[in-house]
């Protein structure tokens, strides 16, 4: 089934792009980023072996376009954004390094973080005031033992930078599903969880310290919603004894 949605996606990909462009009027480059979201939507809704991927809100009012960091388990995880039916960008490296899938990035104008953060952020704020959100991998790397890595520090400057408020989301269960280092993927239940945007303080003088505050407060969030599904998972007796029950 993958298969076949992989090979149907390159025989719409032309009709998709003619009416994304033609009907709704969107750019070249955008309709390349709608189209593969379209292709994305379908993995998690349709194929059995995806689907469903659930989309849970800890939120009232998710705000777009804004900097998603989500952890980052699969080589699976971009595809699930599919589910928000937003267009959304990426910031990424080692996909470019393919060659088909790199040139469909490049067309999508995706930005490889290889190209320096000068370049980074400057086509960054350009996406995000296109009004298409961006996703940022905060740790720079997918983890290998499911433990979520120290963030690093370039969503939260360009969030300072453009004013554009961080969307946290807490990955559960891709990296089951297609672990690091793996070909074959294993039935796995995936979901998505949304977190409260986190708003930058744009006039301020100490940036420095903003920046701290939203990458500290964006790693605490996710963090704890992979603490709580941790705990969830635990037999009941098991939790009475981490407890002291």
């Amino acid at each position: 089934m993958l298969v076949i949605a992989t090979l149907l996606f390159f025989l719409v990909f032309p009709w998709s792009l003619l009416i994304q462009t033609v009907f709704f009027g969107r750019s070249f480059h955008s309709a390349i980023r709608w189209t593969n979201l379209t292709y994305g939507w379908v993995l998690i809704r349709l194929v059995p072996f995806f689907a469903p991927v659930k989309i849970e809100y800890r939120t009232i009012r998710p705000t777009f376009p804004a900097i998603i960091v989500a952890n980052h388990n699969s080589a699976v995880d971009p595809y699930l954004f599919g589910g928000f039916l937003k267009e959304i960008s990426f910031v990424t490296t080692w996909p470019f390094k393919i060659p088909i899938y790199g040139f469909f990035m490049r067309l999508a104008k995706y930005i490889d973080a290889n190209e320096g953060w000068e370049n980074v952020c400057h086509k960054g704020e350009e996406v995000l005031r296109s009004g298409c959100s961006l996703i940022i991998w905060p740790e720079g790397h997918r983890s290998r033992d499911g433990r979520l890595s120290r963030f690093k520090n370039g969503a939260f400057v360009l969030a300072v930078e453009s004013g554009y408020p961080v969307l946290p989301v807490c990955i559960i269960g891709s990296r089951r599903f297609l672990p690091p280092g793996e070909r074959f993927m294993s039935p796995s239940q995936i979901r998505l969880i949304v977190l409260d945007p986190i708003y930058p303080e744009t006039n301020i003088e100490q940036k420095e310290e903003e920046i701290i505050r939203m990458r500290t407060t964006a790693f605490e969030v996710i963090q704890k919603a992979l603490e709580d599904e941790q705990e969830k998972q635990l037999p009941k007796f098991s939790r009475g004894v981490e407890r002291g029950v």
